[in-house]
């Protein structure tokens, strides 16, 4: 019975260890819960408004013989995200070789997938160099804005609010990184300590059913006992 209790200790101390470490792996889920829940809706919104998008609007902009700075202002970042180098071409103001975009943007605007690959993009992977170039260069560029760009296309506009929303979603996904790696590891000390709660609740079953089997086999035998002894004094009398 004092082994029996003792190991009664052991599976509560085991159980006090494991809630501990499943109110901790609970704590970290929510703080990424917590900070994804910025991030995300800003994403589906710009999901939502590339949706709304149609072939026919990307030609449109994939057609245009001088585009508007704002088109092209738009076009220049989803090419950097996407990772397309620009042209080199002869500025004719000033006889040097100066980037431009709009060639490289006409050719990603002609694949039939494009929208696709814009939802599909691996947005917890944007190379650091990339996401750099949007930050230092788009996102606070007050003519990069859905509003503006609206006034020179509705395509631009959509694709606007998606390449600001990828930059929105990484900031987030920077801060959540660590957090996950810890909740990775907040969750493999919670899954030991369940396996080895278990094992010891297992072990302590196993030795609370031998003890009552036990127990059954000793009340029977006494009461073999009581009934053979009463069965001896009836017949002496």
């Amino acid at each position: 019975s004092s082994g029996i209790n003792a190991e009664y200790g052991v599976v509560k101390a085991e159980e006090l260890v494991a809630n501990e470490q499943a109110s901790v792996a609970k704590g970290i889920k929510d703080e990424c819960d917590a900070d994804l829940a910025e991030a995300i809706p800003i994403l589906e919104a710009a999901l939502a408004a590339l949706n709304t998008l149609t072939p026919s609007d990307i030609t449109v902009v994939k057609s245009m013989k001088s585009p508007p700075p704002g088109v092209r202002l738009v076009m220049e970042a989803v090419c950097i995200l996407k990772g397309i180098k620009p042209d080199r071409v002869n500025d004719p103001a000033t006889g040097k070789k100066v980037e431009d975009f709009w060639k490289p943007s006409q050719k990603l605007l002609g694949d039939m997938k494009f929208l696709q690959s814009l939802r599909e993009y691996d947005k917890d992977n944007v190379p650091v160099a990339f996401i750099k170039k949007i930050r230092a260069t788009y996102i606070p560029n007050p003519d990069f804005m859905p509003e503006k760009i609206k006034q020179a296309s509705n395509a631009a506009e959509g694709l606007c609010k998606w390449v600001r929303a990828i930059e929105a979603y990484d900031r987030v996904a920077k801060v959540v990184a660590p957090k996950k790696a810890a909740l990775a590891i907040a969750e493999s000390k919670f899954a030991e300590a369940q396996k080895s709660l278990n094992a010891k609740r297992a072990m302590l079953k196993e030795v609370q059913d031998k003890l009552q089997s036990l127990r059954d086999k000793f009340e029977e035998n006494t009461k073999k006992k009581e009934d053979l002894l009463l069965i001896h004094l009836i017949l002496l009398h």
